[in-house]
């Protein structure tokens, strides 16, 4: 466990992580770098968005500049080019570096092999390789590279990739702690909102058959979204398709700008959804990380589970552990007990 898990409040635990943060992105990124901020997360994964806007809020303190954005079906190595011909090229942070999610690690190694000219940081991540062959392909990747600097968010990660990859290693929080989370309406519908994976990194545990007011959940499922939030997020996706249009008809700095705005308006739609789902409950349960990471901005009591590929308890082992209003529970059945637990200190 590292310094920041120290014993002082919530708000002096969140500054100094944001502290944190600064400090690491300082050492790479002066004030007035000029950067490309590249693969949006054009999905509804909340986690990932809000990860996005605080990437953004993140280097706004910086006084970064970030000229181009893209997601991966937009991404146009010209358009880069021409909008940072030189300077940092910023991969979006998460939980995919490595073989879980082939795809993000692919475009992660092309755009490592495409730009040997530019400083390219991988903001947080962390690191999980199930197959060698992947591993090796991912170092002979970056160790070509000639300026490459990983940033991983946690201890374990860390250990990987110091082990493995030639790469500047360093240990930075998720991003998302850099938010300020939106306001909630405070309507409490449930008892426990129980937010579980619902992809290959669940563990299979089945939760609990529904008890009381409790709401069995995956926030990758936009069906449960309000209409008017639905109007919302399909108008905001049609934004960005015509921005993006317009931008490879005629690439310009306000073209450019027009498709970062789109992205940020659809992140941080995803974000608000994703805080009034957690609000909405008395207590979270969850394995998702930021289902934990977002409960502790919005000061919720939760349980903790673990994932299959340890990213929940590697992140609260070297920052989280012994944050006021956590627990952490060995299994469904246990985090039944300790969020009734949560939920009676909190009455």
């Amino acid at each position: 466990m590292i310094a920041e898990s120290g014993p002082d409040n919530p708000d002096q635990r969140r500054a100094r992580l944001r502290s944190h943060i600064a400090r690491v992105l300082s050492t790479l990124l002066a004030p007035g770098t000029r950067c490309a901020l590249v693969d949006f997360p054009l999905h509804a994964n909340v986690g990932d968005s809000a990860i996005w806007l605080g990437e953004r809020t993140a280097l706004r303190g910086l006084g970064v500049s970030v000229a181009y954005t893209c997601d991966e079906q937009s991404f146009r190595p010209q358009d880069l080019l021409t909008a940072v011909p030189e300077g940092v090229i910023l991969i979006h942070g998460g939980g995919n570096l490595g073989d879980l999610w082939p795809e993000r690690q692919h475009f992660r190694e092309h755009l490592v092999r495409s730009f040997p000219r530019h400083r390219i940081v991988q903001l947080p991540q962390s690191i999980c390789f199930r197959d060698d062959a992947n591993l090796q392909r991912a170092r002979a990747v970056f160790d070509a590279h000639p300026d490459l600097a990983l940033l991983v968010r946690d201890q374990h990660s860390l250990h990987l990739a110091r082990t493995h990859f030639a790469a500047t290693s360093l240990l930075c929080p998720d991003m998302a702690f850099t938010l300020s989370v939106p306001p909630t309406n405070g309507c409490r519908a449930h008892d426990v909102v129980w937010l579980a994976r619902s992809d290959h990194e669940a563990t299979g545990l089945p939760p609990p058959a529904p008890n009381g007011r409790t709401l069995h959940t995956d926030w990758t499922n936009e069906l449960d979204a309000t209409p008017a939030w639905q109007l919302r997020r399909n108008a905001a996706g049609q934004r960005l398709r015509a921005a993006v249009h317009a931008l490879q008809e005629h690439p310009d700095p306000n073209r450019v700008a027009a498709v970062a705005a789109a992205h940020d308006e659809l992140a941080a739609l995803q974000l608000t959804r994703g805080c009034a789902l957690l609000a909405s409950g008395d207590v979270v349960v969850t394995d998702r990380l930021h289902g934990h990471l977002l409960s502790l901005l919005l000061d919720r009591p939760h349980v903790l589970l673990a994932d299959r590929y340890g990213k929940v308890g590697n992140s609260w082992r070297t920052w989280t552990s012994g944050w006021p209003g956590v627990r952490w529970a060995g299994s469904p059945s246990e985090a039944v007990d300790q969020a009734h637990a949560l939920a009676a200190a909190a009455h």
